[in-house]
């Protein structure tokens, strides 16, 4: 039987803040098939965002999950094995308020640790919290310092993708 189970990616943005490398960027899941087939692939982005007036949690459709809007990298850590549960655990991970350490990495790594508890919304993961995160800094930065978000046409190109899966680059 074919295994063609969607993927879960993590994916940086920036921030906006560039002199704090713990703030550098902002976090978010993406959810995407397994095979992407053609320059647009839609998914799904799931994360929480603050407006100024607190943190929400935001799920939106996307027509395009290789390119979207100031996207830098994605990293795959895991195989859905139910989609639906996934993003129903995804509503259910906390949102703390008025507490300045608490950040999108911070509902990452907790919506993590609930999905690895959960042990039925994703099949083969890595859901270390901290290789996650330690991998994803590193790999975003050797790409900006080999000049890979410049110049402009470079923006235009699918991002930069690795499976933690297979610890393997499927996009460079």
């Amino acid at each position: 039987m074919p295994c063609n189970k969607p993927r879960l990616y993590i994916a940086l943005y920036p921030s906006g803040v560039r002199n704090n490398e713990e703030l550098k960027y902002h976090w978010a899941f993406l959810i995407g098939p397994k095979v992407e087939k053609g320059e647009v692939v839609p998914g799904t982005r799931c994360h929480v965002k603050n407006s100024g007036v607190g943190w929400t949690y935001e799920e939106a459709r996307l027509r395009n999950i290789r390119n979207t809007t100031n996207l830098l990298a994605r990293i795959v850590v895991a195989k859905i094995q139910d989609e639906e549960r996934l993003i129903a655990l995804l509503h259910r991970v906390p949102i703390i308020q008025g507490d300045s350490n608490w950040r999108c990495l911070t509902w990452i790594a907790n919506a993590l640790a609930e999905i690895a508890k959960d042990g039925k919304c994703v099949s083969s993961a890595q859901l270390d919290w901290q290789k996650i995160e330690a991998f994803a800094r590193q790999y975003v930065g050797d790409k900006t310092a080999n000049g890979r978000y410049q110049p402009a046409p470079e923006l235009l190109r699918a991002k930069p993708t690795w499976n933690m899966l297979e610890n393997k680059e499927s996009i460079p």
